[in-house]
C-alpha cells in the first residue's frame, strides 16, 4: 500500500511541477510517512488524484488488443493474471 501512495505521490509532483512550476517550497515540511505526503498533495490536487485512480496503472490492468477474445475480458493486468511478476 506505502508503495501505491509513494507513486501517486511521484505522478501528482511531476504532473504539477510540469504544468504548475516547483512545489518543492510546499514540501519543506518533514512528514511521518507517505500516506501523510499524499494527503498534503490531494489537499489541492484533488482533482488529479480521482484522474489517477482510473488509470491503467492504478487499476492494474489495461487493452489487450493481441489476446484472442480481448472484447470479452476486460482488460489483463496484475490484477487477473498469475506468475505475471
Amino acid at each position: 500500500m506505502g508503495l501505491v501512495l509513494y507513486t501517486i505521490l511521484a505522478v501528482i509532483i511531476i504532473s504539477s511541477s510540469v504544468t504548475a512550476g516547483d512545489h518543492s517550497s510546499l514540501l519543506e515540511k518533514d512528514f511521518p510517512d507517505g500516506p501523510s505526503v499524499t494527503r498534503e498533495c490531494l489537499a489541492c490536487h484533488e482533482e488529479q488524484g480521482h484522474d489517477f485512480i482510473k488509470t491503467a496503472h492504478w487499476l492494474w490492468k489495461g487493452p489487450t488488443p493481441h489476446v484472442a477474445d480481448e472484447s470479452k475480458n476486460g482488460g489483463l493486468g496484475k490484477r487477473n493474471l498469475m506468475n505475471n511478476f
